[in-house]
């Protein structure tokens, strides 16, 4: 819909196409990284250094659902891309006792 308030702007079709193509171009490079990213496995220490949380918040967070335990038995493996939506905004932040 028109909006008075903004410019309007004028382009041709092959400028369209060009502007089209080069936004496409770069989404699915972005999209290819993604995809083509090694899966790397953390241990509960390593992914509570990552999101800078204590250890325990981990194993709440995978008692609780929010995250997914990937490891076999009692040892506890977490997928990195598994912490890349998690928010701890409402968490403490963690530093170890000197």
């Amino acid at each position: 819909m028109y909006n008075q308030n903004q410019p309007m702007y004028l382009i041709n079709a092959e400028t369209l196409e060009n502007l089209m193509r080069k936004i496409i171009s770069e989404e699915i490079g972005v999209l290819s990284k993604k995809i083509n990213k090694i899966p790397k496995l953390l241990t509960r220490e390593q992914a509570a250094r990552v999101m800078n949380v204590c250890p325990n918040t981990i194993s709440e967070w995978i008692r609780c659902g929010r995250l997914q335990n990937r490891g076999v038995g009692r040892k506890i493996l977490l997928m990195d891309s598994d912490l890349e939506g998690l928010s701890t905004r409402s968490y403490t932040k963690y530093t170890k006792a000197a």
